[in-house]
Formats: structure tokens, sequence, C-alpha cells
């Protein structure tokens, strides 16, 4: 019983150190040769919420959506959204997050690979630094969360 138990934590610490390569409070990749879509490129902000989707993905909608309404009022957050799908295979949905304060970032192949993201969605907030003050499922980011970011970095 007591090898199970060390097979089952060593499985669990080998699937955990294959994830995101993020830490918080370091910085984050910078993101460069972007093909945004529509050339719309938001202007620089005192924090990013960054969120890798794949457009048919209903989890992935749902909570681009419910993050949006909780960043609606904050002026100070930008969104990117950023998806591996090329402009013409991106769901039409996407293109109403397209803003001054927002911006889509499609045929993303290098930066998944520079931020580790193994799945979607999957969410970073980032100060003007580029530094991680959070990341993870975004389903489970709650607005009294974000409020807490971004108010006392």
């Amino acid at each position: 019983m007591k090898r199970f138990l060390l097979i089952i934590i060593a499985l669990c610490a080998i699937g955990y150190g294959g994830a995101q390569t993020i830490a918080l409070g370091e910085r984050t990749p910078r993101i460069k040769s972007a093909k945004w879509l529509n050339g719309n490129i938001p202007a620089e902000n005192d924090f990013t919420y960054i969120e890798f989707i794949i457009s048919a993905s209903q989890p992935c909608r749902a909570t681009v959506e419910r993050v949006h309404t909780h960043l609606a009022d904050k002026k100070s957050v930008n969104i990117v959204l950023i998806s591996h799908e090329s402009a013409t295979e991106i769901s039409e949905w996407v293109t109403k997050y397209i803003s001054p304060s927002s911006g889509i970032i499609v045929d993303d192949t290098t930066i998944r690979k520079e931020f580790g993201v193994k799945y979607a969605p999957f969410a970073v907030i980032i100060d003007r630094k580029r530094r991680a003050l959070w990341f993870g499922n975004p389903q489970i980011l709650s607005k009294e969360q974000i409020e807490q970011l971004i108010t006392t970095k």
C-alpha cells in the first residue's frame, strides 16, 4: 500500500512538472511576432488578462464571456485572447472582443509553447512589467480575485 501511494504521488508530480512554465511574480515571455486579428493591437495598460482559447470550445467561450463581464468596468486591464486557429477558422463570437483595450492573436504556435500551455482555457494575469500575478484555469477565477490582484499590486 505504501509503495502504491508513492507511485501515485510520483505520477502526480511528473504530471504537474510538465504543466505551464510560469511562476508567480516572475516575468512572462514577451509577446512578439504575433498575428493580431483585424490588425487590432491593444495599447499598453497597467494589467493584461491573457487567455489561451480554442474558439469551438464551450468552456473557452464561457470563461471569455464571464471574465470579460468582470473586467468591463476595469479601465486598467486589457484582454488578449490567443488561439492557434487561423483568422478564417476562428469562430465568429470571438470578434466581438476586439476593441481598443482587447485583441485576439491568431495562428499562434510560439506564444503557447513559450508559456508552456498544455490546455485551454488557460489564463494569465500580468502587470505592466510582464510579471505573472495569477495563472491557471480561468473557470475558477472570480471577480473578487481579479479585483484583489489589480488593486493590491
